[in-house]
């Protein structure tokens, strides 16, 4: 009975995919940004920072920046989809009784 409800192939289970997906996205741009940094602090640290950046791809912020931005608006409109969602479930619920 529950998967009916709340299974993947439902409207509700897709949508906390969806929420789950922007969030794994929002952590990674969120490390490619970071690591893209300057670091303050530490000389050590800076240059052995500096030294593994310069290893790594560059990172183009502004096109992180965006992409971070457009997760952040998929996510809310799952958010709010997916309180809907449950809004109706328990409508129906207390309407049923």
């Amino acid at each position: 009975m529950f998967s009916s409800l709340f299974g993947p192939q439902t409207k509700i289970g897709q949508l906390r995919w969806s929420l789950d997906d922007s969030s794994r996205t929002q952590r990674g741009i969120a490390a490619r940004v970071a690591g893209a940094l300057p670091a303050s602090g530490n000389t050590d640290f800076n240059d052995a920072l500096a030294a593994e950046q310069a290893k790594a791809e560059k990172v183009d912020l502004e096109k992180e920046m965006v992409d971070l931005a457009s997760t952040q608006l998929r996510y809310e409109s799952s958010a709010k989809l997916l309180n809907q969602a449950y809004a109706n479930l328990r409508t129906a619920i207390r309407d049923r009784g």
